[in-house]
């Protein structure tokens, strides 16, 4: 009978390189990582200048030099082995660390899988080092004349491992990536000059100062953030938070513009980018996502940065605390508007009647056509720039917004939808159910405790199994905003109360609004925050009390829903994100009947018809 034993594998410990080139595998991913970790490193070096080339996209060449302190021939041989770092020296030290690195894991990974060149020196020494690796095997050690500082060169990343060489994407995705790795590390220091550049062109060059920041935003966020950033502070016990909130005029198709920095190190915390997207809440359409740029500081000792193989994520000691600091910062800045149009040392009062004017508007309507092409129809939504301060010192007074929404003058209704209104720019569309709705929600949300209005006769509503399920189980919630129900036997619920801008509905209203009610309770997970829930409840609640397209308003009606706009905390869009206002300049108009005189001086007037 044949055999078919397995041979028993007997342990043995890898040898060097190969454990490195494993090692390589968390740490060195691409050549944005090899950037990074070198860039950290002449950080934690005290350079002052860096400065990174890219050949290929860093795939042929990642060369990284800086001004630091540099290493003796010693200390040299050592940083290429594994576990070896100046960061850490008793065990106490990784539970308090202030550093970028700290594993002694980065330069041996690299070493193993590219041909490596370290050079440095220390200040005032009269020799350098100069040590070439090839795949892990150490090919020399010299010495050589250098300015002090090290730089270190990693030429054909993977050339020895060509699976991995194989995954790397082309030229231009890696060298975008190496140069985000660059200006990730380049936010949280302002002091540091950091120079990008690939070949003989130049990518990035970002002067240290003590105002950079904002520049440095645009660079990393893109250049629609320019003239749209407003510093913010916030704090909860002994975090504290601060950095640029993003005007809200400026939307993303995903998250990945919320950068989080804790103690100086960019990292991805889903927590921490929920708190800024709660900050944000109404204020973006849905589906589209805020950006901000974030600063934590936090006791080293309340932080935990061994947790991800590339460190990119941390634990909290008080996670809530961070949060907190966040949440809190970013709301005082964006509920008071303060991201809005400022007018320096302004101490006029507003004058009811007056019209104010607005600067001009975030997109011109001729922007718009070209973008979307000339057969669309013009929908500049108006979302005023923010003010950037060049410093909290030399920020401008904060004055109380212009009374924008009473200074317009009403002209009629447009399709009983639109409110028709000659305004300081131009021609002015308010959707009067985007603005109800957003009125309304502005009251529900700003009372202490939900207004309630009690029904003369309570009205019984039959629901399908599952909503009246959710609803009965959440009677506390829906009461906390001014909608009291009890259980009324099988599939149905009784109303006996509800808020004072909700009384006009009828049974099918009613019975509408408990059916969006249950579905916004089933959209929210049992782990999502109750203010949160709230808020979405409160924004359902404040569509249904709200007056409809195609509803007759007369002019007071119509007045007196635009007075109620300028008591809002933001106007631009309703509770569920929609634009309120649109806006066509006084330019776009006459452009659009020939009368743009100036821009055809040398052309012939156009013709009578």
């Amino acid at each position: 009978m044949p055999c078919y034993c397995v041979p028993v594998a007997r342990i043995h410990v890898l040898d060097a390189t190969l454990a490195n080139q494993i090692a390589a595998g968390e740490v060195i991913e691409r050549p944005a990582a090899v950037v990074k970790e070198l860039v950290e490193n002449a950080l934690d070096a005290g350079a002052k200048r860096i400065e990174t080339d890219l050949q290929d996209g860093g795939r042929r060449l990642v060369r990284v030099r800086d001004d630091g302190s540099g290493m003796g021939r010693e200390d040299a041989g050592l940083s290429l082995q594994r576990h070896a770092t100046s960061k850490l020296r008793r065990k106490d030290d990784l539970f308090a660390i202030s550093s970028y690195g700290f594993r002694g894991e980065a330069l041996p990974s690299m070493a193993a899988v590219s041909r490596f060149t370290l050079l440095t020196c220390e200040p005032g020494a009269l020799e350098g080092t100069r040590i070439e690796v090839e795949g892990g095997s150490t090919a020399s050690i010299s010495g050589a004349g250098l300015p002090h500082g090290t730089t270190v060169e990693v030429r054909d990343l993977f050339w020895n491992v060509p699976a991995r060489r194989k995954f790397l994407k082309k030229a231009q995705t890696e060298q975008a990536q190496c140069l985000d790795a660059v200006l990730r590390l380049a936010l949280p220091r302002p002091d540091v000059t950091f120079v990008v550049r690939e070949g003989d062109r130049t990518l990035a060059q970002l002067h240290a100062g003590a105002d950079v920041l904002p520049g440095r935003a645009e660079e990393a966020l893109g250049r629609e953030v320019r003239n749209r950033l407003v510093p913010f502070a916030g704090a909860s016990r002994s975090v504290r938070a601060h950095g640029l909130a993003v005007s809200p005029a400026v939307e993303y198709g995903s998250a990945r513009n919320v950068r989080l920095f804790v103690n100086g190190r960019a990292i991805r915390d889903r927590s921490l980018t929920h708190a800024v997207l709660r900050a944000y809440g109404e204020l973006m359409p849905h589906g589209r996502y805020p950006g901000a740029i974030v600063f934590l500081e936090v006791p080293p000792a309340e932080l935990d940065v061994n947790v991800h193989p590339a460190k990119a994520e941390v634990r909290f000691a008080d996670a809530k605390a961070a949060w907190d600091a966040i949440h809190s910062g970013l709301t005082h800045v964006l509920a008071r508007g303060e991201w809005m149009p400022r007018r320096q040392g302004a101490t006029e009062a507003v004058q009811p009647g007056r019209v104010y004017a607005l600067g001009d508007p975030v997109e011109r309507v001729a922007e718009a056509i070209e973008r979307y092409g000339s057969s669309r129809m013009p929908s500049t939504w108006w979302m005023p720039p923010a003010h950037v301060a060049a410093s909290r010192e030399t920020q401008p007074d904060l004055v109380v917004r212009p009374a924008y929404f009473r200074g317009l003058r009403y002209l009629g209704q447009l399709h009983r939808t639109y409110l028709v209104c000659e305004g300081p720019q131009g021609l002015v569309l308010v959707d009067q159910h985007a603005a109800h709705e957003r009125v309304n929600y502005q009251r529900l949300r700003g009372a202490a405790k939900a207004p309630v209005q009690p029904l003369l006769v309570p009205q019984i509503v039959q629901l399908a199994a599952a909503a009246t399920a959710r609803v009965l189980e959440a009677i506390d919630m829906l009461a906390s905003i001014g909608v009291e129900l009890d259980s009324f036997g099988a599939n149905s619920a009784v109303v006996k109360a509800v808020p004072p801008a909700l009384a006009r509905l009828d049974e099918a209203g009613l019975g509408a609004l408990l059916v969006d009610l249950a579905d916004e309770l089933a959209a929210h997970g049992r782990g999502e925050s109750l203010d949160r829930l709230r808020d979405a409840l409160l924004a359902r609640a404040a569509c249904h009390g709200s007056v409809r397209a195609h509803d007759a308003l007369g002019p007071a009606e119509a007045q007196a829903l635009l007075d109620a706009l300028d008591e809002t905390d933001y106007g631009a869009r309703c509770a569920h994100g929609r634009p309120v206002v649109a806006e066509w300049t006084e330019a776009e108009i006459e452009r659009r009947f020939g009368r743009d005189y100036a821009s055809h001086a040398h052309a012939a007037p156009p013709e009578a018809v």
